[in-house]
């Protein structure tokens, strides 16, 4: 990734992305490494990218929603893919112990890639 995004995008980091079906979607940025980027991805979807959102309105749903929208907790993704993303940071919310379970599960299996 050689762009703006890199410069300013970090853990903690709440961004705007394009979600390939012409609607906009909310990831936080969890954990970024040499060769990934990991990221929780948001149920929320928008027609138009927002430049700012009601972070407590965030939310990654469960399959028994009747919405059938559904987020992921925990994402790990190439840095190439998440840029292809064109993601947007918009606001900036720490990292919490919580926000890592499925990160730390994933580690634990897949130390090395």
């Amino acid at each position: 990734m050689e762009n703006q995004t890199l410069k300013t995008i970090k853990a903690g980091s709440i961004c705007t992305v394009e979600n390939g079906n012409g609607k906009f979607g909310i990831v936080k940025v969890l954990v970024i490494d040499d060769k990934q980027i990991h990221v929780t991805i948001y149920k929320n979807k928008y027609d138009l990218r927002p430049s700012q959102i009601d972070l407590s309105t965030l939310s990654c749903g469960s399959l028994y929603d009747a919405d059938e929208e559904i987020g992921v907790g925990h994402a790990p993704l190439f840095r190439e893919g998440f840029n292809n993303w064109k993601p947007i940071v918009i606001d900036y919310e720490e990292v919490t112990s919580d926000n890592l379970d499925g990160y730390e599960i994933w580690k634990a299996k897949f130390h090395s890639y």
